[in-house]
């Protein structure tokens, strides 16, 4: 396997492979707590899900509007070469 070069800005990669954490630790509690507190296993996968989703959906949007904000990242310097 060849290495491409990154086309996203490194921080908005490092923010987003941050979220998809976040967020699947976010569904697993959100599953854990239901079962705790007595609630029929579709229920609680169904909250997982659910929260999974918006956890994801929230980082997405702040991702977008990182990169809004800082805008594209600079293309890489080449050497330049005498004629």
């Amino acid at each position: 396997m060849t290495d491409s070069p990154i086309t996203a800005h490194p921080l908005s990669a490092a923010w987003l492979a941050l979220g998809r954490r976040l967020a699947a630790a976010g569904g697993a509690l959100a599953a854990l707590v239901s079962l705790f507190f007595e609630a029929p296993v579709w229920v609680a996968s169904l909250r997982g899900a659910l929260a999974w989703i918006a956890v994801r959906v929230l980082v997405r949007l702040c991702a977008h509007a990182l990169l809004a904000s800082i805008g594209p990242p600079e293309p890489p310097a080449t050497p330049k070469t005498k004629p």
